[in-house]
This record gives structure tokens, sequence and C-alpha cells, in this order.
């Protein structure tokens, strides 16, 4: 644009806006043009920053590549991996927690098929396994005059014991616990109710009973939200 028609275009632009503007053109114009000029600056230096950095990415990877790797499809896949797995060790520590859990969920599983046949109800399996749990068995109880199945899991120094028991119609129970040594309280346990007990010792007992006739029992060393969580996960 010709100096004469960018005097014409500012000067009916300011008209148009109603801009009352006391500064002369040529001095307004010299300003817009030195920001114009300074913002092509700041473009053209974000721009060359971005072209280092994407540079510096590219070679990095060549070199480790061309080192550790010679197929380099091969390394650029190696190098993505490694980089995802060095973001945080919060993220390795997923990683292996949810294998951990997957590797549970299948031994239990493995468990119960082997005796489900031979069980005269279906047996309730929690999806939600207290961190550093593991489990050591589920076994049918050879002592109760009805069908009962126990589950036990074990860490350092804890173990918790889910049961249940096949139960009759009329079934009834009760608890007396020491008011000093433990605390009680009802709890819902998705569309039942449940008893809880907490003790001294930080150690919980939660009992209840579905409309299968089953009586549903977790007991250890567990925590009161351990034990509601737990009972919740059941299916």
């Amino acid at each position: 644009m010709h100096d004469d028609k960018f005097d014409s275009f500012l000067s009916n632009s300011l008209k148009a806006s109603e801009l009352e503007v006391k500064t002369p053109i040529n001095e307004l114009e010299q300003m817009i043009i030195e920001k114009i000029t300074v913002n092509k600056q700041k473009k053209k230096q974000k721009q060359r920053r971005m072209i280092q950095i994407a540079a510096a990415v590219i070679l990095l990877i060549g070199i480790a590549g061309a080192a550790f790797f010679p197929e380099p499809v091969y390394a650029l896949k190696k190098q993505f991996f490694q980089t995802i797995l060095n973001i945080g060790k919060s993220i390795n520590i997923s990683l292996n927690s949810d294998a951990d859990q997957l590797q549970l969920h299948n031994k239990i599983a493995g468990e119960v098929a082997a005796i489900q046949e031979d069980t005269p109800f279906k047996i309730l399996v929690p999806q939600y396994i207290p961190p550093g749990f593991n489990l050591e068995s589920v076994k049918q109880s050879a002592t109760d005059e009805k069908a009962s199945i126990v589950m036990s899991f074990t860490a350092p120094n804890a173990n918790i014991l889910f049961t249940q028991t096949s139960i009759t119609d009329k079934f009834s129970s009760s608890v007396n616990v020491d008011a000093q040594q433990a605390k009680t309280k009802k709890v819902q346990i998705d569309k039942y109710e449940g008893n809880l007990i907490t003790f001294e010792d930080g150690s919980a007992n939660l009992l209840w009973i579905t409309d299968d006739h089953l009586m549903c029992q977790i007991f250890g060393d567990i925590s009161s939200d351990q034990a509601t969580e737990m009972a919740n996960s059941i299916k």
C-alpha cells in the first residue's frame, strides 16, 4: 500500500470509529509500523525456538538410536517408551499395581472355579482387595454344618478372612462386644444392612446377610473403610 493511500486509510478508519487523536498521522504511522515490526520479530523468535527444540529432540533420538539400536524404527519406538516410563515413578507404580491386581483376580477366579461345582451357591468374589494383600487360599470349610467358603488373604503380619455361609430362612444372630474395646454401627452394603465392629487395635469385623440366604463376613487386620469398600465390591 502506498503512503498516500495508507494515510487516507488510517484517517478514515479513525473517523469511522469516532476516535479523536491529536497525534499527527505520520507519527501514528511510525508507531504502528514499529508495533508490527516488533510482533513479527517475536513471532519469528518463537518459531525459531520451536524449530531448535524439535531439532534437538530429533538429534537426541537419532544419536540414541544409532548408538544402541541399529534398526531406526525399533530405536524410535524404544525411545518413546523409555521417555514415557521416565516421566515419573508414579506411572511405573501404577502399571505394576494394575498388573498385580489382574494377577490377583485371575488367581482368585481360578481357585473359585475349582470348587464352584461342589458348592450349592454361587461363590461371591470381592473385586477390591486392600493394597499389599495376596490370596492365600479359597477353601470349603470342613467344620461347619452348612456349606461355607473361606477366602484367606495375607500380607506381612496381617490377615483378612472373607467367609460366606449358607443359612436357613429363620436364621438369626447376635454379637456381644465390650464397649470399651470395640464400637459397632450399621453400614450399607449395596442394598443390604450390615453390622460393622471396629476394635481398638485397628481391626474390623463386618457381617451382613444377602437375599440368597448367605451370611457374609469380613474380618481381620483391615480398617473399617477398607472392609466396607471390599464388601461393596463383591460380585
